[in-house]
């Protein structure tokens, strides 16, 4: 079995301070460098965790949820951006949660 990795993608500040936790990472500056370096990550088989840290397109966020349903390694967790001062209003992952919730209730 091949020892399992955690690697991040996000903004400068973010990786540096995973990097000092000892975690690699990998700088994004735009949405097309994210969709090279997550295809990559996820056909290496050491890689058993991605951190997205990064703000997304909608469309990218549907993008990770589709493959988070449909994919069980790597794992990825979307880390929220937590020194947003919208991030009740703009918590996409959240709003579907609640949305799917209040599906499930008010059957």
């Amino acid at each position: 079995m091949v020892d399992q990795k955690i690697h991040i993608l996000g903004e400068e500040e973010i990786v540096s301070t995973f990097g000092l936790l000892g975690l690699e990472g990998t700088i994004i500056e735009n949405e097309e460098d994210f969709l090279k370096q997550f295809t990559e990550l996820i056909k290496n088989p050491s890689i058993g965790m991605i951190i997205v840290a990064l703000r997304l397109s909608v469309g990218l966020i549907e993008f990770l949820l589709d493959f988070k349903q449909n994919n069980r390694i790597p794992f990825v967790f979307i880390l929220p951006d937590i020194y947003n001062p919208n991030i009740e209003r703009e918590g996409i992952i959240l709003n579907k949660i609640v949305d799917a919730i209040g599906s499930i209730i008010s059957l």
